[in-house]
């Protein structure tokens, strides 16, 4: 328990956890390609600012943000490197973006055109990333030769500068990869016609977690590596040993309650847990406005406390949830439960609780929601608290 908490729930980010999960990324791609660190989202509800610090430390050159407050955020917090916004950026706050020496994603002639006024309106030279559509259907531009001749546009416009040619997987992660070889097929095809053209861009991006692990060909220059970065293996991995990841998140509390019940005595809104023998009851001060979702409610998923597995009972409240502890031995008020993470010898890993809620990794992590006090273990000490 942390008292400057001000709450007997809480999460540990291991940020020496995500300093190994760099070093073995790193010597995955080799020296060739470098890592652009993916922050969006909090750093996928891990803590943006003290994970990019962890970042930067081990040598990450560029960050990525999808909106401009996650961008300002780190701006703020004295964060100078280069930051890439992956989401694109209306010409309203253009002013914004080159104020605070940030690379927008671009995917249309007139909102470049846009960027390349006020640049010059503001006396600088604006880097830009180029988004390029091989299948997502998201953003970007088509792999075709009229949209090549675009690119070409904003590459002569003022105050303008290339830096970035990226595209995204759609199903890296899915058993067949014939899509993403097509996709791979596109991007190469599009980078080889703007070289054609004269247009040199000094780094090309594609790769993200399932690519990390199975198409080393998508590499380029540098990689976007997301849930991976937190210790989580995308889907259809067979080869995990190739890149070993360890956990950054771990979610704890304290029983705050105990109470014994007699048999058929229910549990928790609408009664949809009955107890069928007499019952050991502990509460703990979490629930699904904390990110402990509902679909993981009915006896669905399990904790730790004393080294021994409990099954949370009946419905997630708000704020607390129930869980049976009549067969562990000596619990009281104050023990400490894991909900994520490692007790004594056993453990409960955040993809054990998104297969049960069908939920992916990024929104369970996201969850976890900023009433939850977060706990920066570095050097295995903690650095801060953020409460």
């Amino acid at each position: 328990m942390y008292k400057e908490t001000m709450r007997p729930a809480w999460i540990e980010i291991n940020l020496d956890n995500l300093e190994k999960n760099l070093k073995t990324i790193k010597q995955r791609i080799g020296n060739k390609s470098s890592i652009i660190g993916i922050v969006k989202a909090d750093a996928y509800g891990h803590g943006s600012v003290e994970c990019s610090k962890v970042m930067l430390e081990n040598g990450i050159t560029h960050l990525a943000v999808a909106t401009l407050g996650e961008a300002l955020e780190l701006r703020n917090y004295g964060i100078d490197a280069p930051i890439v916004l992956l989401g694109i950026v209306p010409d309203f706050y253009s002013d914004i973006v080159i104020n605070n020496d940030l690379i927008p994603v671009i995917s249309d002639l007139d909102n470049a055109r846009h960027f390349s006024k006020e640049a010059k309106k503001h006396g600088k030279i604006l880097k830009i990333m180029i988004a390029v559509d091989t299948g997502m259907n998201r953003i970007g531009f088509k792999p075709t030769y009229d949209d090549a001749e675009i690119v070409r546009q904003i590459y002569s416009l003022d105050n303008i500068e290339i830096e970035i040619l990226m595209s995204h997987f759609a199903s890296a992660d899915a058993v067949d990869l014939t899509y993403s070889y097509k996709q791979l097929e596109k991007f190469n095809y599009f980078s080889q016609m703007l070289t054609s053209m004269g247009i040199n861009i000094p780094i090309r991006t594609f790769s993200n977690s399932p690519a990390m692990y199975r198409l080393p060909e998508s590499y380029f220059d540098a990689v976007r590596p997301g849930a991976m970065l937190w210790g989580i293996y995308p889907a259809n991995i067979t080869n995990k040993e190739e890149i070993p990841l360890l956990p950054v998140m771990e979610v704890k509390a304290n029983i705050v309650f105990l109470k014994t019940v007699p048999p058929g005595t229910p549990i928790s809104y609408g009664g949809k847990f009955i107890t069928n023998r007499e019952s050991l009851i502990a509460t703990l001060p979490l629930g699904y406005a904390d990110g402990l979702t509902r679909m993981l409610q009915g006896d669905k998923i399990r904790v730790l406390v004393n080294g021994q597995f409990a099954h949370i009972l009946g419905t997630i409240c708000m704020d607390q949830c129930m869980i049976d502890v009549t067969d562990i031995p000596d619990v009281k008020v104050g023990d400490e439960v894991v909900i994520i993470g490692k007790q004594k010898d056993k453990y409960i890993a955040a993809q054990e609780l998104c297969d049960i809620s069908g939920l992916c990794s990024g929104e369970l992590f996201y969850n976890f929601s900023k009433r939850m006090p977060r706990i920066y273990i570095r050097n295995g000490k903690i650095k801060a608290i953020e409460s």
